[in-house]
């Protein structure tokens, strides 16, 4: 199986390559620095993992993160929980959580702030005030309910002597909420109040994959926090 990662650094794409590292597969990554267009003059979303099958004459074109961890665990029978194991039900929801739930918000956040750059300074005060009302009366609310519940969760896994979503396992779960929970360590000026997700964070870098991911993807922290940042006010 020959596999190729169409990567943008600092993006959700930095997810599949940690996976990768992880599975310990071997990829071609082919890293943009700008946004490109595909062979149909489209936008190319990333993550795009082309997978060739040896026996196979077709390519199989996979988008959308949790779809390729999906698939490529499952093939591999990897970093998954099965059906007959105590945590599944965990492994059930928090795989679809960080994209489904919890991304939304934040991601809601930056366009807010692109709408506030973008609207014509003569009456950008407007923008800026309701981008402030918004996120002050909604999503700041809604990202410290979702903090809160996760920092309760994992402490009491804590408490356990187990420190991933699933207790003991570290399943390709962990690695899909990844992205958000950093971006809400900028996003959320309070995030140093959840310890349980602080130290969750320092048990993630503390995996060699992820640093090698780190490495190959091009990641920069310093980019990574400028961009989320500037909208925790």
């Amino acid at each position: 199986m020959k596999l190729k990662l169409h990567h943008h650094p600092n993006s959700r794409s930095q997810r599949i390559i940690w996976l990768l590292e992880e599975l310990q597969l071997d990829y071609q990554l082919e890293i943009h620095s700008t946004h490109t267009k595909n062979e149909n003059g489209q936008p190319l979303k990333f993550p795009t993992l082309l997978i060739q099958d040896n026996d196979a004459q077709n390519q199989l074109r996979l988008t959308e993160t949790s779809a390729i961890a999906e698939y490529l665990c499952q093939k591999q029978q990897k970093l998954i929980i099965y059906p007959n194991q105590q945590d599944y039900w965990s492994f059930c929801f928090y795989q679809h959580y960080a994209d489904a739930s919890f991304m939304p918000n934040l991601a809601l956040k930056q366009v807010f702030r692109q709408i506030a750059q973008q609207t014509p300074w003569l009456v950008r005060f407007v923008s800026i005030a309701f981008k402030a009302a918004f996120n002050k009366g909604y999503l700041n609310p809604e990202i410290q309910t979702q903090l809160q519940i996760l920092n309760t969760y994992l402490e009491k896994n804590h408490a356990k002597n187990q420190i991933w979503l699933t207790g003991e396992d570290f399943t390709y779960a962990d690695i899909l909420l990844w992205f958000p929970l950093q971006a809400s360590a900028y996003a959320y000026p309070d995030f140093a109040h959840y310890p349980a997700l602080v130290n969750y964070l320092q048990q993630i870098k503390s995996r060699p994959a992820f640093q090698a991911s780190l490495q190959k993807g091009q990641w920069s922290a310093d980019l990574f926090q400028n961009y989320w940042q500037i909208t925790s006010k």
